[in-house]
């Protein structure tokens, strides 16, 4: 190189009818038994949900994401206090301990997998609760589809959810107008995520492709200013690892390794590792490089754009 290379199976409660062969036997459920049969299951369920469930009993839903949110009002004691005085307002049972928090907790994560979403979801299973409680709905779900299927999952067990601040008001699907706007509401969110993500890829596009900074340090670059210039001797790197790659066939590994020997290091000086390998030689913004003029020395290599990007 040129430069440094540096889920209740139940029971069946049946009369067994006498075998047909020692070889076999078969349990039916008959009419006189299958009261016994109904019975025995209700019993069951109710141990699942109550042999009533509590309509005024509720759980709580509160998360944050970011130091941000926190300053925007949306901090996990701001909600919990709206929480409570909502629950007090309708008369509803919310004790303190009934409040699930999930803290640092992205809503790209589905509720129910997230950790204080999944135990409050079996609170919600194992007890008599009626109501589940959110200051705002993107604190509970992360796209329609999730919303959709969170309000029908706990309708059918006679569950609704109230949304405290909806533009001011409040939402909750006890009624079929409150799921309708629920579920519009939700549509509408995911319209706006995705218009802002569309925009988002534009922009980056732009200053991408006009060499402008987009991201922190990138290993074959350098800052200057608000604009983004090739470092050649990183560069004459990344070629010479492209070019054991796609030409020699290296791994990333065996590569990661042979810089190691070398003595080059990371874009922050850290060791290279086979992924990082990898990553450097797919990235297809290195070929951004073209906009830019070559130093002397550059092409003295076999390795130098001996792979087009």
């Amino acid at each position: 190189m040129s430069g440094p290379p540096e889920q209740l199976v139940e029971p069946s409660e049946t009369t067994a009818e006498p075998s047909v062969d020692s070889a076999s036997t078969r349990v039916w459920t008959t009419s006189s038994n299958a009261s016994a049969y109904s019975n025995s299951k209700k019993s069951r369920i109710s141990n699942v949900f109550g042999n009533k469930k509590n309509k005024s009993r509720a759980v709580a839903y509160a998360r944050v994401s970011s130091k941000r949110q926190a300053e925007e009002g949306v901090s996990l004691d701001a909600q919990v206090e709206r929480l409570l005085a909502y629950a007090e307002f309708r008369g509803l049972e919310l004790d303190p301990e009934d409040i699930y928090i999930d803290d640092g907790i992205s809503a790209a994560i589905h509720l129910w997998s997230r950790p204080a979403g999944r135990k409050m979801r079996e609170t919600i299973y194992q007890e008599r609760v009626g109501h589940v409680l959110a200051l705002k709905m993107d604190r509970l779900f992360r796209d329609v589809q999730d919303c959709l299927g969170s309000v029908d999952e706990l309708r059918g067990i006679g569950v609704d959810i109230h949304i405290l601040d909806q533009d001011g008001g409040t939402l909750d699907t006890s009624t079929s107008m409150g799921r309708f706007f629920l579920t519009t509401i939700a549509s509408l969110a995911e319209l706006e995520r995705g218009q802002i993500s569309e925009r988002t890829k534009i922009a980056m596009k732009h200053l991408k492709d006009n060499a402008k900074v987009f991201t922190g340090p990138i290993f074959g670059w350098d800052r200057q200013g608000d604009n983004i210039v090739p470092n050649w001797r990183e560069q004459d790197i990344i070629d010479y690892m492209r070019h054991r790659h796609y030409v020699q066939g290296w791994s990333g590994n065996r590569i990661a390794k042979h810089l190691d020997e070398l003595g080059v290091k990371g874009k922050l000086g850290g060791s290279w590792t086979s992924s990082m390998v990898l990553r450097t030689c797919r990235y297809e913004f290195h070929e951004t490089r073209r906009m830019f003029e070559h130093p002397e020395w550059w092409g003295k290599e076999p390795y130098h754009d001996s792979v087009d990007f």
